[in-house]
């Protein structure tokens, strides 16, 4: 159990038939919305007032979404693995799309040209792919092989897109030109996950394993790369600017969230409920840092810490 900040974290249990959270959103109306992976595959809704709502997008496991974000009309847009990807308004309305060729979603979020952008995988490679509000595709992107898999992107302070692969990361314009930066070898390359943009105007992002520990890498807009250990913190999942001038991160397989300040020092901590899993990560309207809990009993949970 955490010591004195221990009453600085509230746990919430997810109604059924809800559970299994993932990626994980804040809308300016105090919502906390979130994917729900693996068997209970949907999205759900915390609001302000703690009422919750779920809305399932297959029957058994037939669906598996994994990224969240606040689309260009404020509705919720997530990407999922096996159905594509879509949109849910505020009243629960469901809209679906699917992607003009086979492919999984692995990241989403909306870019500076209004448009909502896909970073994910396919039978022929990682690949970005841009859409309209209406899920049109307006562009595809095919990346090398050698990518691995494309997953976390952002928008960018430079008006670009910008997003993690297996062993770097990825720039991409609103016109589809692209630049990759590899980090560097001997340190296992990384692994990055999940990627934010910082309110120093920089990209900051988690990375799973390399040499067996968690880093964060801050990389600048003309691809300067700095990377911070981060002790006390391994299986790093998914990052985000806090309200406090700082980034903020989950440590999955060590059960914590994280503080990481824009000059690399780190804040470690633990999560009061064993086991929790600590996934995605967000700042609320309310000033708090809300999180993801795919605990491994079986009961998911949405989980706030306040910074103060």
């Amino acid at each position: 159990m955490p010591g004195a900040y221990a009453s600085r974290f509230h746990e919430y249990a997810i109604p059924k038939p809800g559970g299994t959270p993932y990626a994980i959103v804040s809308t300016p109306d105090g919502s906390i919305w979130f994917t729900e992976s693996e068997c209970t595959g949907g999205i759900g809704r915390m609001t302000k007032e703690g009422t919750w709502d779920n809305w399932p997008l297959a029957s058994g496991c037939g669906s598996q979404p994994l990224a969240i974000t606040i689309g260009p009309r404020g509705n919720v847009w997530y990407g999922d693995l096996s159905t594509g990807f879509g949109q849910v308004g505020a009243d629960g309305t469901l809209t679906r799309f699917e992607l003009p060729q086979p492919g999984a979603p692995l990241g989403i979020a909306l870019g500076p040209d209004g448009n909502v952008w896909i970073a994910g995988i396919s039978p022929q490679g990682p690949f970005i792919e841009k859409v309209s509000v209406d899920g049109t595709s307006l562009g595809h992107y095919q990346l090398a092989p050698k990518a691995g898999e494309a997953r976390g992107i952002v928008a960018g302070s430079d008006g670009a897109m910008w997003f993690t692969e297996s062993t770097g990361i990825g720039r991409i314009t609103t016109g589809g030109d692209i630049k990759e930066y590899a980090l560097p070898v001997g340190n296992g390359q990384g692994s990055p996950y999940q990627i934010a943009a910082g309110p120093d105007g920089n990209l900051w992002f988690v990375e799973y394993l390399p040499e067996g520990i968690g880093r964060v890498g801050r990389m600048t807009t003309s691809g300067e790369l700095t990377e911070f250990a981060t002790p006390g913190n391994a299986g790093l999942q998914w990052i985000t600017a806090g309200p406090d001038r700082a980034m903020w991160f989950t440590g999955l397989i060590s059960n914590t969230i994280a503080r990481i300040s824009l000059s690399g020092l780190v804040t470690t901590y633990a999560v009061p409920t064993f086991r929790a899993q600590p996934i995605g990560i967000t700042s609320g309207a309310d000033g708090r840092i809300w999180f993801a809990e795919d605990a491994l009993d079986g009961i998911g949970r949405i989980a706030s810490f306040s910074v103060k």
